[in-house]
């Protein structure tokens, strides 16, 4: 049975999606509302509601079935998913991003019905870290969080301060409403470079949460939306949040790469320099040398595991301040 209007429509598809990714849903539901009213309003017939007019249901139910049925366009979505929660191993589950997706065949015949692959090894596990693109763009979102952090933080605290200020002039309410957009725009920009460099399903596009209404009316939604607090409580959280990714981020790798350097600098140079008062130089042992190496690569090591962790704790936390989660 065909939806008979659009706000039909789509709590038959998240009906369809539950259980999927938020923000998955947050985008199938935009896509197939953005998609429906532009195709009623092209057909002469209101944006806003769907009625139930036998010309408009009829209108409506060519639109519809062109577009695809809830059950077909949720399947859509989830077989084009690019992400899957992490598995038991750490690793992301391969998925076909295209129906018959040869490598996807091929993994799938590869393990026999009913058994389960076997994990790696524990040392692959440990080591694998090293040769892992997602520990090292969770690295690169770390250093770049301090930065961010520093933006978003100024931008919060400037504009909050300046709303209250001009609130009372008529200059106030046009203010407000650029620093509540500036919040929500730069929300989504956080959200996609969240799912760049961690990896994990955020909103691609800015969704309009009203269909209808004016100036006052947009100003009083994104007052009262919750989502709008929440992605100025994140932000600013991301100033303390940036500095301890940054400095755990120097602090770790930089005393591992000190533990791996200073054995090849005392050899080279016959001595290391250590300028702490009346102590000039110290000489490592020759013995110490190479298990200074040694415990520097495995510093390395549990660094980018720690980063790795980090990372997928914050994209998790980000899902929850910026992703609307499904009704």
């Amino acid at each position: 049975m065909v939806a008979e209007n659009v706000e039909r429509y789509l709590r038959e598809l998240q009906t369809a999606l539950a259980g999927a990714d938020p923000a998955l849903i947050q985008d199938a539901l935009f896509d197939a509302e953005e998609h429906l009213r532009s195709e009623m309003v092209a057909r002469g017939f209101a944006a806003v509601s769907g009625g139930t007019a036998p010309a408009e249901a009829a209108a409506f139910a060519a639109v519809a079935e062109a577009y695809g049925s809830p059950q077909e366009v949720a399947t859509a979505y989830l077989d084009a998913q690019e992400f899957k929660p992490y598995a038991t191993t750490g690793r992301r589950a391969p998925i076909a991003t295209t129906p018959g997706d040869p490598d996807a065949v091929a993994t799938a015949q590869a393990v026999p019905p009913g058994e389960a692959a076997a994990s790696p090894p524990w040392w692959k596990l440990f080591f694998g870290v090293v040769t892992d693109a997602s520990a090292y763009k969770a690295l690169f979102y770390m250093l770049l969080s301090l930065g961010t952090g520093i933006a978003y933080f100024t931008v919060v605290v400037t504009g909050l301060s300046t709303s209250a200020g001009l609130i009372i002039l008529i200059i106030g309410i046009p203010f407000l409403l650029l620093f509540l957009g500036v919040v929500r725009g730069l929300s989504f920009l956080e959200g996609r470079l969240i799912e760049t460099l961690l990896e994990t399903r955020m909103p691609r596009r800015p969704r309009p949460e009203i269909q209808s209404g004016g100036f006052f009316q947009r100003i009083l939604f994104w007052v009262t939306d919750g989502r709008t607090w929440l992605a100025m409580a994140f932000m600013v959280l991301m100033l303390p949040l940036g500095i301890c990714y940054f400095s755990i981020v120097v602090s770790g790798f930089g005393a591992a790469l000190w533990m791996i350097a200073v054995p090849f600098v005392q050899l080279a140079t016959g001595h290391t320099y250590v300028n702490y008062d009346s102590l000039q130089e110290f000489i490592f042992p020759v013995w110490s040398l190479p298990l200074m190496v040694i415990g520097g690569a495995l510093l390395f090591v549990i660094s980018l595991h720690i980063i790795r962790l980090i990372g997928r704790g914050h994209a998790a936390f980000a899902k929850v301040m910026l992703v609307r989660p499904a009704k």
